[in-house]
């Protein structure tokens, strides 16, 4: 089963670059001793940093990225249906397994409020930035109402139309906050990632308005990893323990 790894300096979500993408090598080298195969869609400078460690690339250098999930719904929009877009801060402790079944798989499903290393969670707030400029108005199947959002970390679609439906819902949320919200509230440059909203938070509005039948990999009682979410992956002494398994590796 081949898992699709993403990365760009175009989003730029991380100062710590080469420390990020070595987590990518340790992922990698994981999903490969469990028989999956890699496919890589990065820019020119993620491609050669990993260079060894995927066995096949799409570069992406030429599309235009801003908002961080552009890239994974980018790689859905020309991938066929089925193809599992993979996060490279996933360490796989068995080979992944994805109920094929579910028309939407996605990784977890994630509390609203809860507390990251101490600090409070910016899902909130943002949801209610969303309410102020009344996004439920403008967008269907928005609503302010979810306890809680999915993590796309692990993200597959069952079929060409339902893919085809969360893409459109999601290019739609995206027009109207690059038009409307982002021109005042200017998020972007504050790091905040906006992208929580417009795919995590819309897609799971979607999916419980219209009791889409999905699933979740962390669920599977047959799958077995670790996620390294947001700042724990910058946690030193928790991820350079992981990374020392690609000097004992070599390249392929």
């Amino acid at each position: 089963m081949e898992l699709i790894f993403s990365f760009s300096l175009q989003i730029g979500d991380y100062k710590e670059v080469n420390y990020v993408l070595d987590l990518y090598k340790a992922s990698m080298i994981k999903a490969r001793d469990y028989g999956h195969s890699i496919k890589l869609y990065g820019c020119d400078f993620t491609l050669e940093y990993l260079k060894g460690y995927y066995d096949s690339k799409v570069n992406i250098s030429n599309i235009d990225l801003l908002i961080t999930d552009d890239l994974k719904m980018y790689i859905h929009s020309v991938e066929p249906a089925g193809s599992i877009t993979f996060d490279g801060d996933i360490i796989l402790n068995s080979k992944l397994v994805i109920n094929k079944s579910a028309d939407i798989v996605f990784e977890r499903r994630e509390r609203m409020r809860h507390r990251i290393q101490g600090k409070k969670h910016y899902m909130p707030p943002l949801l209610k930035i969303f309410s102020k400029y009344k996004v439920g108005k403008h967008i269907h199947n928005f609503n302010y109402n979810e306890l809680r959002y999915y993590n796309v970390g692990v993200l597959c679609f069952r079929t060409e139309q339902i893919k085809n439906s969360f893409l459109d819902a999601y290019y739609n949320i995206r027009k109207f906050y690059l038009d409307t919200i982002e021109p005042k509230e200017k998020l972007i440059p504050k790091n905040i990632i906006v992208s929580s909203m417009l795919t995590q938070y819309y897609f799971a509005c979607i999916v419980n308005t219209n009791n889409i039948e999905c699933d979740f990999t962390l669920r599977n009682s047959e799958n077995s990893y670790m996620h390294y979410m947001g700042e724990f992956k910058l946690i030193k002494k928790i991820i350079d323990p992981i990374l020392s398994i690609i000097d004992k590796r070599p390249l392929i």
